[in-house]
């Protein structure tokens, strides 16, 4: 690989180590991403470094810029693949950041984004997408019931969709009712986010731009929230109050913005990337991972509904006081 890196960007590099899933490498005082560009379009690709670009300018240090091939194109093919890369100035001493904090000023920065978004954004079109998703699992869903289960993870599947069909139309309700009862502020306009967001994203004081999409504040907000719970059941309630006071000392949030984020965390997004990860994957181990997580997923079931049912409470905010529907179903569970 580090031929073709010097032949298509004219850059030497010795070594090349992974780091949370990244290929990369140092030079001088830069580290270098090699990210594969699989899933993003040419239209895609050039929003995002724009957005890079901007965010650089706007003081954010920590943004990763894309590198240009010897040719002048952002995309270039290695092993037949298409990739980019993206470099960051390493920084001289480890930097603790809170995350709470610098999410909110992340997406102060981003709101103020003056350009027109077209492939990127997601703002707005939760409602479409969530139903064509659902829509086509139910097909494929369809189909395996008609020709039954072949192993112990299509067994899960078929038994549980069901359930994941009735949540994910209550999310989508959720989210409707939200946009009809609700008015957005100025704080509710779209800002520069993440398709998921976690504390790993931010892990090597990188931001890297081929992570994002343009959409409202809650996208983030409700990722981090969904992937801690997965992560750190149980120390879920101190670490989201703190996690929620600090990005508010920043930027309040308003009840159209929670309610945004319960319809998020309502709609079953892990079981989703689950079950399309298991079809996906084309190693043995990696559909084994599939259905172990599947099986956790299922039996953690009952839990998750609580915590749904007692969100508003588990990060002390007054739900009658603002006027914050719960979901009636969850309250007993």
């Amino acid at each position: 690989m580090q031929k073709q890196i010097y032949e298509k960007y004219g850059l030497r590099t010795d070594k090349i180590e992974n780091v949370d899933g990244y290929d990369t490498f140092i030079i001088q005082n830069y580290l270098y991403f090699i990210v594969p560009a699989i899933n993003i379009t040419e239209g895609e690709m050039m929003e995002l470094q724009q957005m890079s670009s901007y965010m650089l300018a706007k003081g954010d240090a920590a943004v990763a810029s894309f590198v240009p091939t010897r040719a002048g194109t952002i995309i270039a093919r290695i092993h037949e693949q298409p990739i980019v890369i993206l470099r960051s100035h390493i920084q001289p001493y480890t930097r603790t950041i809170n995350i709470g904090k610098e999410l909110a000023k992340f997406h102060q920065r981003g709101r103020t984004y003056p350009y027109y978004v077209n492939y990127c954004k997601r703002i707005g079109q939760w409602k479409d997408l969530w139903g064509k998703r659902l829509d086509q699992m139910e097909m494929f869903w369809r189909s395996k019931v008609q020709m039954h289960p072949e192993n112990e993870f299509e067994r899960m599947f078929v038994d549980s969709f069901p359930y994941y069909l009735g949540l994910t139309e209550n999310a989508i309700q959720y989210l409707v009712d939200t946009e009809l009862d609700d008015e957005p502020y100025t704080v509710d306009c779209a800002t520069i986010c993440h398709q998921r967001f976690t504390e790993r994203l931010w892990r090597q004081g990188a931001k890297l731009p081929t992570e994002w999409v343009y959409d409202h504040c809650s996208r983030d907000l409700a990722e981090w929230v969904r992937y801690f719970y997965h992560t750190n059941r149980l120390l879920t309630a101190e670490k989201m109050k703190s996690f929620f006071t600090e990005y508010q000392r920043i930027t309040p949030l308003t009840t159209f913005s929670w309610r945004l984020i319960y319809s998020r965390l309502l709609f079953p997004l892990h079981y989703f990337e689950c079950i399309e990860g298991y079809y996906l994957a084309r190693e043995e181990e990696q559909k084994k991972m599939y259905e172990e997580k599947l099986s956790h997923l299922l039996n953690q079931s009952g839990e998750y509904e609580q915590f749904l049912g007692n969100f508003y409470d588990l990060v002390e905010l007054p739900a009658n006081r603002f006027s914050l529907p719960k979901m009636k179903w969850l309250s007993f569970s």
